[in-house]
């Protein structure tokens, strides 16, 4: 039987390779992100600028939220984030007394204080100030302390601007046979919640078979109505986006077991490698955004000059290339288990921690010597020896060279147009507080203007024409995605400019595009009218004079 949803009471608190010329790989994320350097600014030292304050849910506050506020000053290297002291205060009241508390996986380090601030008739300008070392206690690394505070002004919008489909939102869960699921109400999700529920449960009894692990649960799963990253993350509970317009696109279910993996495995390998964490889980999943042969596709990444040393790619994983990072570390657990069995590899898998030697490859060698008496450097030769073995397969380089493209794309449009998305610097709240205040604005709310709606269809149909095996599509689209990118959000070329008065014609009669496929003249898409929460079917030619126009 289905459980019954109920809502939660806030507490009081095979195609032959295209000839097409592939589109130029964008620089991986290590080479996108430069230090900010201002005149009279050490990098060195401890300073933070009006730029570094930062307020959520975005992309606006409206009266009655809960406001969380996040600073990312420079640190200087070697200073401990907790020594750093910190004051926040808004229109010169103090909300904030304490000191900065998280590292992003860019390896940057923040001071995030969720929900502080209740904007309740709070609508208008406010200023934020920030001020770090308030005592004047740090003397080494902190020379220059007159750059020790910043201040910056922001709007508290009105209520009534509110979106309807926030207005009343509440958190939703239900019970399955493995997990605790949390949803928003009037949300994709929740209008699902009925098929996500079997989802879930399939999701979490396929990890649970792979790995040999009995399911110790519940486990909380919150599905939230915005792109996070890739499509999800899991601490002590798993988040992952589901939402009608998902333009990070890869197989939601592949998401869901992948995530799954991340919570189960922690049950016997608390302090596992990132490298093999993540290389376990695309393992389980048979694959990252899809089923893969793991083996092939990474014989196809070594063909295409790709590779990455396995010493490099383990010591830094988030700042190499996602896909090629992912991909890798999938192929080599798979290839330790074909190996030496998966009873082994979990023993080694288990046992293996940063705390073994200075560096992550060297303990990852240190644990191949224990368990396999072969060192990194002996296994990763035997590992690329079988790989040269895979006949070579045009399809699958192809697919590979193309997901690349798009996802690096992807990643471009969420540095530029929704940046709390992007995986290096993405704004990850606590689901298990936010449940308890009932805010949802921050797992609901993120950018809709035309631009990003526009470029998120552009995505999602690149997704689809990747999973159709149209890679002269996913050039197209991503060619076309970049150059918006690049003239910053102009849309100049014939098929973006589609795309965008597609998108505003459909707003202009109460429609918001979900997902849109354009054909020569014709178009088609999903949206949602106003105030509606079921998906309509909508469709349009462009007209003689060059305009397109909704005709059903």
């Amino acid at each position: 039987t289905t459980p019954a949803a109920t809502a939660t009471m806030p507490a009081t608190q095979t195609p032959e390779l295209p000839t097409f010329t592939p589109f130029p790989v964008s620089p991986t994320p290590a080479t996108e992100v430069e230090p900010l350097a201002t005149a009279g600014m050490a990098l060195n030292d401890l300073s933070i600028t009006p730029g570094d304050i930062s307020l959520f849910p975005v992309p606006a506050v409206y009266a009655g939220d809960r406001a969380s506020i996040q600073i990312a000053p420079n640190i200087p290297r070697g200073m401990a984030p907790n020594d750093v002291d910190v004051r926040i205060l808004v229109d010169g009241v103090e909300l904030v007394a304490g000191s900065l508390n998280r590292r992003k996986l860019s390896g940057d380090t923040v001071g995030l204080y969720e929900w502080v601030w209740d904007t309740i008739d709070q609508q208008g300008s406010h200023t934020i100030t920030a001020v770090l070392d308030p005592q004047d206690l740090i003397q080494i690394g902190d020379e220059n302390p007159n750059n020790n505070q910043a201040t910056t002004t922001v709007v508290v919008e009105p209520r009534e601007l509110l979106p309807n489909a926030e207005a009343n939102a509440t958190w939703i869960t239900a019970d399955t046979e493995c997990c605790k699921l949390y949803v928003v109400s009037g949300t994709a999700a929740h209008r699902d919640l009925d098929q996500l529920i079997l989802k879930v449960d399939t999701a979490f009894a396929q990890a649970s078979t792979k790995l040999t692990e009995p399911l110790i649960g519940p486990y909380d799963v919150y599905l939230i109505n915005r792109v996070i990253g890739q499509g999800g993350y899991a601490t002590d509970e798993m988040v992952v986006s589901y939402l009608d317009r998902d333009y990070a696109g890869g197989g939601f279910e592949e998401v869901l077991v992948h995530e799954a993996v991340h919570l189960i495995d922690q049950q016997f390998a608390p302090d596992r490698i990132t490298f093999l964490s993540e290389g376990v889980a695309v393992w389980v999943t048979g694959g990252h955004y899809k089923q893969e042969d793991l083996g092939q596709r990474m014989a196809a990444l070594v063909e295409m000059g790709r590779y990455v040393p396995l010493a490099e790619a383990i010591d830094n994983f988030f700042a190499t290339q996602h896909e090629i990072s992912y991909l890798e570390a999938a192929s080599f657990v798979e290839y330790l288990v074909e190996t030496y069995g998966w009873s082994a590899v979990h023993a080694f898998y288990s046992n293996a921690s940063a705390d073994d030697a200075g560096t992550l490859s060297r303990a990852i060698d240190k644990n191949l010597r224990i368990y396999f008496s072969s060192s990194l450097e002996e296994v990763e030769a035997d590992w690329l020896e079988y790989l040269s073995n895979f006949p070579r397969d045009r399809p699958t380089l192809a697919n590979l060279q193309s997901t690349i493209q798009l996802y690096d794309v992807m990643r471009r449009y969420q540095t530029m147009y929704d940046p709390t998305a992007y995986y290096l610097y993405a704004w990850l709240p606590s689901p298990e507080l936010a449940v308890q205040l009932d805010a949802t604005a921050d797992f609901s709310r993120h950018p809709d203007e035309i631009t990003n709606v526009a470029l998120e269809t552009m995505l999602k149909a690149a997704n689809d024409a990747l999973s159709e095996e149209d890679y002269d599509q996913v050039n197209a689209l991503v060619i076309s995605i970049d150059r918006v990118i690049k003239n910053n959000g102009k849309f100049l070329d014939p098929l973006a400019k589609s795309y965008h008065d597609i998108i505003q014609t459909a707003s202009e009669s109460g429609y918001e595009i979900q997902q849109l496929r354009v054909t020569g003249n014709r178009a088609e898409a999903q949206a949602i009218g106003l105030g509606e929460k079921a998906l309509s079917q909508l469709r349009f030619i462009l007209n003689v004079g060059g305009r397109w126009i909704l005709v059903e």
